[in-house]
């Protein structure tokens, strides 16, 4: 079969992939937090558009994500504190 003057057939590999998210080096629990605040936060936006709002839920959703925003936190400032010392210990 030809397209444009190309040769090809439906027998030829298929080579494309989707690469994997790149985490720029950080902690894989850093990165599972995020993507579970993430969804959090999705569903609490989704639950903005119910009527009457479900406000006991939302209080428990926001206060899960502030929880999690905190250990987050500490992840992030310790993975920071590693990448520091590891620095110094190199010069």
């Amino acid at each position: 079969m030809t397209a444009l003057g190309i040769n090809f057939s439906s027998r030829d590999i298929d080579r494309f992939y989707w690469s994997k998210p790149s985490t720029h080096g950080k902690p894989e629990e850093l990165t599972r937090i995020q993507n579970q605040i993430d969804r959090l936060s999705a569903r609490y936006i989704r639950m903005c558009d119910i009527e009457p709002l479900p406000v006991v839920d939302m209080e428990e959703l926001d206060d899960e994500i502030k929880q999690l925003e905190k250990v987050k936190t500490r992840i992030w400032n310790e993975w920071q504190d590693n990448l520091i010392s590891e620095k110094e210990q190199v010069r």
